[in-house]
């Protein structure tokens, strides 16, 4: 019965916006608008930030508009939500190209003018975990029926990934076509291996002068919906030797306390603190990929590798293709790094195969095929 009464308020939710939305579609499309929308975060993201820097020097005569916010918590945040969701589908239906960076319902359920261009460049540089259509009634999976009635990951001209092996995930996680995922690559390669990150380094070794001094073991976990992460084991490991520095770096939807004292103020960039890492632990998040363009020490802590897989499941056998880096014990990992025990051609082999837009011009890329379909117009 329950599930009978939220598949009824979804579609009743829907159409509401479809009608809506039907006489918004009446307002004329502006070519040179673009509108870049996410759910990430209430603030414009990096990647977001430089394609919109590019597109401008590119283009003066470009409009863009960023649209940046979560969905809020509470009955009457939701409602107020829902007028932010009124806004967004004027900027959709005048628009000659909307960049989105995850699931949105507004690009997905409804049906658009045909000359509107949607490119999904995900938040993520690739996809460790699996997620969209890949988990659906999974415990972390979206269900079957709203998936179905959301249409999710609908309406994508194009998807935008960092490699051919990410292509395959990609087109069973969005449903689409291989032949319109482009390996394009992501913006934030080009801040990872940019000059201008050594102006936020300095600016971080200011703010925290002990950085300097010690070996700095950087953890940055996935989220984990319902379980907690095992941040005390580390920090027992990492935290009693003078010769470390941990940092912690907790997924942006975790809500577990964690000692300030190991936390790196959110202005910096997760890019800037792998900027200045010696070694970076991690587990099923897609930060190993931006770890592996800079060709950092990395480790996978899979302490919960067998729960994991039947909750979510994997695309990649991390035991397989980077064995002497992963373990399911952190004080194996702490052996690794104190006896400077580390096999860096599995760490080459895992950067070739998945990051194939190392490189500084994925912004470039990404902003001229943006253009393209602007001008093709």
């Amino acid at each position: 019965m329950k599930k009978f009464v939220l598949n009824c308020i979804l579609y009743i939710s829907k159409y509401i916006l479809k009608f809506i939305y039907f006489f918004i579609k009446f307002f004329p499309t502006k070519k040179n608008k673009i509108t870049m929308l996410s759910r990430q975060s209430n603030t414009i993201s990096l990647d977001f930030q430089l394609i919109k820097e590019k597109l401008e020097e590119k283009d003066e005569n470009i409009s863009i508009v960023v649209l940046c916010r979560k969905i809020p918590k509470g009955l009457l945040k939701k409602f107020g939500y829902c007028f932010y969701m009124l806004k967004t589908l004027y900027h959709i239906a005048t628009s000659s190209v909307c960049i989105i960076d995850g699931y949105n319902i507004q690009i997905s359920a409804l049906k658009h003018k045909k000359e509107l261009k949607i490119i999904q460049i995900w938040h993520s540089m690739g996809a460790i975990k699996k997620f969209g259509y890949q988990i659906l009634n999974k415990n972390e999976g979206s269900n079957y029926n709203t998936a179905k009635i959301m249409q999710m990951h609908k309406n994508y001209t194009n998807v935008i990934c960092t490699s051919n092996a990410t292509k395959e995930f990609y087109s069973e996680a969005f449903g689409i076509e291989k032949d319109k995922i482009l390996t394009l690559g992501m913006p934030r390669i080009d801040y990872l291996l940019g000059k201008d990150i050594e102006k936020k380094q300095e600016e971080l070794y200011n703010q925290y002068p002990d950085l300097k001094e010690k070996c700095k073991i950087l953890y940055v976990p996935t989220f984990r919906k319902g379980n907690k992460i095992p941040y005390e084991e580390i920090i027992k490991e990492f935290s009693n030797n003078d010769k470390y520095k941990l940092i912690i770096r907790p997924h942006p939807l975790d809500k577990e306390a964690v000692d300030s004292k190991y936390l790196i103020d959110s202005k910096y960039e997760t890019q800037d603190l792998i900027k200045i890492a010696d070694y970076v632990i991690t587990d099923y998040s897609a930060v190993a990929f931006e770890v592996a363009v800079l060709e950092k020490k990395l480790f996978f802590y899979l302490y919960d590798i067998k729960e994991y897989n039947e909750n979510r499941g994997l695309n990649i056998n991390l035991k397989e293709e980077m064995p002497q880096s992963t373990f399911s014990e952190i004080k194996d990992i702490k052996y690794a790094i104190e006896n400077n025990d580390y096999e860096y051609e599995n760490m080459k082999s895992f950067k070739e195969k998945y990051v194939e837009t190392a490189d500084t011009n994925n912004t470039e890329r990404i902003t001229d095929y943006v253009l393209g379909l602007i001008k093709n117009k």
